[in-house]
């Protein structure tokens, strides 16, 4: 756990660049805008979680993500106990040596959380404590909306398992958050009309549908990506036994089947379509993996148990060998993959920059209202995001004339022409606005969808 936050710590680039930041600021400042909790893009079990730990900057945030990666990793270890798996310590480490997994770890992704209600779920349901396991499983659409089809896989498991009480508590996170929300929305359905991904934006693109499935360094490692892909057709392999020996299937295999294999197999399955389709505002981010990596390290055990079963019990020396072996390649893996600590965020670099520069210069007066969209913006000025008297939105610059003597804009070339719909023209445009800073990267970067990058500040006089 140290190794990561001290890694976050002391690294510029995170994996979830300024959503990380994003993310950070909804729970920091969670109790000044109750109405944080139930912002849906911003995932208001992450925002309620992570309020305590966000209230001591970034640093809290990060320490927050390494604690659940780390219980993450415990849960593993432990599900595969109660599985019957051999070597179950490595479960938990094929998971922190998952290069995306790893790089997660010390970050703000809400993908961490997701995994760890995950490894809950599945070890609930590893002690047939079916129950519990919905109820886990009910709350992870509130992290992540991919949450949604991982309570289908589930509920089909509970079907499988005769577990019909578990069934209703599947619904418990929708209930409960809908309640709670009315209050605020004056509409009891608030989780669904205030969806965020209703009307996605097309500015993110498409791809290749076997776009993570080919990211084998990215994602996996070498030695897990073997290891999930052989323990898939080990499992399946098992499955077709039984099913032509007429065999009747134990509990033990279902839960395989579905809260195992079917909750990394339909989630892979289902960004790897929504990224082909160029759907729900996708960008094709490998690190969305990482939230059911915990399943992938089961998976890689069940290969490992399965194999080394069949070794001679002779040869208990050559099979140390090997496990150290693949201990030690995957965590090499992990590091060479990703080469901590994280730099080279040239867009976040720039903005810290721009930031140092504004706060040591003569137009700095404390109390302007600034007009941006990068969130790393906030932090660096020390702005109330949620404030409008301290931050105003840069996409009504478009449309609004009348902003305050003494406003700061702060445009970028990622957000200003994606995100707010305003390119640079539109600035230079306005003779009122007087232009303070201008800056490019020493090297030059492009940005979303391909401009180079550079940042203006222009001042309302």
């Amino acid at each position: 756990m140290g190794l990561f936050i001290w890694i976050g710590a002391i690294s510029t680039r995170t994996a979830g660049g300024e959503d990380d930041v994003m993310h950070h600021l909804f729970a920091r400042y969670a109790l000044q805008h109750p109405a944080n909790l139930f912002d849906l893009w911003a995932k208001p079990l992450y925002v309620l979680f992570n309020i305590p730990f966000a209230q001591f900057g970034f640093i809290g945030t990060l320490v927050f993500n390494a604690v659940l990666a780390c219980l993450s990793a415990l849960l593993v270890w432990k599900s595969a106990e109660k599985l019957g798996l051999r070597f179950s310590w490595l479960g938990a480490l094929l998971l922190l040596s998952a290069p995306v997994y790893f790089y997660c770890a010390s970050s703000a992704v809400t993908e961490i959380l997701f995994g760890f209600l995950l490894s809950w779920a599945i070890f609930e349901g590893s002690n047939k404590r079916y129950g519990l396991a919905a109820a886990l499983v009910s709350f992870l659409p509130f992290v992540r909306s991919e949450g949604y089809g991982i309570i289908l896989v589930f509920a089909f498991g509970f079907v499988a398992l005769r577990a019909w009480k578990a069934l209703p508590l599947l619904a418990l996170g929708f209930v409960v958050y809908s309640i709670a929300g009315y209050a605020h929305f004056k509409d009891i359905f608030w989780v669904i009309t205030h969806h965020p991904y209703h009307d996605a934006s097309t500015i993110y693109g498409s791809g290749p549908i076997w776009h993570f499935v080919v990211r084998v360094k990215e994602i996996w490692g070498i030695p897990l990506y073997i290891l999930w892909i052989l323990g898939t057709v080990l499992f399946v392999w098992t499955g077709l036994s039984l099913f032509l020996k007429a065999e009747k299937r134990s509990e033990q295999f279902w839960v395989w089947l579905f809260f195992i294999f079917g909750s990394f197999f339909v989630f892979l399955l289902g960004h790897s379509i929504v990224w082909y389709r160029g759907m729900s505002a996708s960008l094709g981010l490998t690190r969305v993996m990482a939230a059911v990596m915990p399943a992938c390290a089961l998976i890689g055990l069940y290969a490992v148990d399965r194999v080394f079963g069949k070794l001679n019990p002779k040869l208990k020396m050559f099979r140390h060998v090997l496990l150290a072996l693949l201990s030690f390649a995957a965590i090499r893996g992990a590091f060479t993959q990703n080469r901590p600590p994280y730099h080279g965020d040239t867009e976040k670099e720039e903005i810290i920059k721009a930031g140092k520069w504004f706060l040591n210069s003569p137009y700095y007066a404390g109390k302007s209202r600034v007009f941006y969209f990068a969130p790393s913006v906030a932090v660096i000025l020390k702005i109330d995001p949620f404030d409008p008297g301290q931050r105003g939105d840069l996409s009504e610059i478009a449309w609004n004339r009348d902003i305050p003597s003494g406003s700061i804009i702060f445009w970028d070339a990622h957000f200003g022409p994606n995100e707010a719909h305003v390119p640079i023209d539109t600035l230079f445009q306005r003779p009122e606005l007087e232009m303070i800073y201008h800056q490019k990267p020493e090297v030059p970067a492009s940005t979303l969808n391909g401009p180079e990058y550079e940042i203006y500040l222009f001042r309302k006089p």
